[in-house]
């Protein structure tokens, strides 16, 4: 029954061979990523587990090569992904050899790591498609929404993915059942983990913004005249609900925090707003890393919240596992035989995790990833020209959703398809750096099409 997998294969095969490797991307690829959960695999003896999002971008990486690899450009963000990926995989495998080290290989390495990396590169920008990009996202995330909204009113202990899809994988994918906080179900969507479901909601959401800013939506929708408001505030507040609906503190938190990057775009004076923040964040950061530490440093026991438990908890999990991991500094122990602390065997925080499994050069890479991709979006993003449609810098959004992951990341482990998102973005930000245009280069609005309002072409 399990043979389902390869359902999203076949038919990213036939969009591929009969229309365009960018149909298949837009319209197979990208809603597998958001609409199908990572955790059923079909188990093939002998051969690596795929599970859907893997079953659907083979085939599509396979005709792209075939194709001449369009849209590829070598660039210094290849070589620290590569790094990257080399390192974790070659860290696994000294650790558990191949046959134990092929799915993650497989699955994680090349599957949600390497291979959206490369198609959010080349089948992006190299052919305009932010535009219909953002809002694949947008559509796909708002319906994930509502669908989630099954978990929040019915209070079921599982989803609308597992119902629909458990019976055809035995027993895979009950484990992740829901979670309450405050008396109240946290939605997960296909995600597996409310927290990860709160990353990708709030990505949409800011990508929404954008598209919002951009004008990119249309004024009304047919047969929909009655709403009180545009299309596009509908889907931001749509995305802003399913967002709040996870009730993750972490995403949120991040999600206040990027409210801040795009106000950069919103006015002339950037570079005052830039100081602004600048010293907001050191007035505030001093008296708030004092709160901090008294907060974290009392005992478990003495608290009555489980909110400052969960705090301390994340706290003491540095502070115990750092000198662990110091004892495989390189290249760490691999996914399952680092050592367990007895009473801290959930790692929430992907940074800790990552020194533990994959030591200081896997961390090393990504976060050097993170960091000079977020350098190189606001250096880029502060020498443009002042957008037409304030708020509609792409640079400064997709900066923004650095800050959401960045921050994120540190409250729980990168897991599920938040990994296929995150190196999508990373793909889609080189490519985007190298671009001239820095709105919507296809829209109906001729306002928001470039920054530059005249273009010529000299012909002879």
């Amino acid at each position: 029954m399990s043979i389902i997998i390869i359902i999203p294969g076949l038919l990213a095969l036939y969009i591929a061979l009969t229309q365009s490797l960018q149909k298949a991307f837009l319209n197979v690829y990208l809603p597998v990523i958001l609409f199908l959960p990572t955790y059923y695999t079909w188990k093939v003896p002998g051969f690596p587990d795929p599970n859907f999002q893997q079953a659907a971008v083979l085939p599509i990486m396979i005709i792209w090569v075939l194709r001449g690899m369009q849209g590829w450009k070598f660039s210094l963000t290849d070589i620290l992904v590569f790094s990257y990926v080399f390192i974790i995989g070659y860290s696994e495998y000294s650790h558990v050899g191949y046959s134990n080290a092929q799915n993650f290989i497989a699955n994680v390495v090349g599957g949600a790591i390497l291979f959206p990396y490369i198609l959010g590169k080349c089948l992006i920008e190299p052919f305009h498609l932010r535009e219909e990009f953002a809002k694949r996202v947008v559509i796909i995330l708002i319906i994930v929404a509502f669908f989630s909204a099954y978990q929040s009113i019915t209070l079921s202990n599982f989803t609308l993915w597992q119902r629909a899809l458990g019976r055809f994988f035995g027993g895979q994918g009950w484990t992740w059942v829901t979670q309450y906080r405050w008396g109240l179900p946290r939605a997960a969507g296909p995600y597996g983990h409310a927290i990860l479901a709160g990353i990708i909601m709030v990505i949409g959401y800011r990508i929404q913004r954008w598209l919002e800013w951009s004008k990119a939506w249309p004024t009304h929708i047919p047969r929909l005249n009655w709403l009180p408001i545009s299309p596009a505030r509908l889907f931001t507040l749509i995305l802003l609900f399913g967002s709040i609906a996870t009730l993750v503190r972490g995403p949120l938190l991040a999600a206040i925090f990027a409210v801040f990057i795009p106000l950069i775009g919103l006015t002339k004076k950037r570079w005052l707003i830039v100081g602004i923040l600048l010293t907001g964040f050191i007035v505030i950061s001093i008296p708030a890393t004092n709160w901090f530490m008294n907060y974290v440093s009392v005992d478990p026991e003495s608290v009555e919240t489980k909110s400052h438990k969960t705090v301390i908890y994340r706290w003491n999990l540095i502070n115990n596992y750092i000198e662990i991991g110091k004892e495989q500094f390189y290249l760490g122990y691999g996914r399952i035989k680092y050592p367990k602390i007895k009473g801290q065997l959930s790692i929430d925080n992907h940074y800790l995790l990552l020194f533990l499994k994959h030591g200081i050069l896997g961390l090393g890479f990504f976060i050097a990833i993170m960091f000079i991709m977020m350098l190189r979006l606001f250096i880029h993003s502060m020498s443009q020209p002042i957008s037409n449609l304030p708020g509609s810098s792409l640079g400064l959004t997709l900066l923004s959703l650095y800050v959401v992951m960045l921050i994120s990341l540190a409250t729980v482990w990168m897991g599920g398809q938040t990994i296929h998102v995150f190196f999508l973005i990373v793909g889609w930000t080189d490519a985007y750096l190298r671009s001239k245009s820095d709105t919507i280069e296809s829209t109906d609005n001729p306002v928001a099409i470039s920054t530059n309002q005249f273009q010529f072409r000299r012909t002879f």
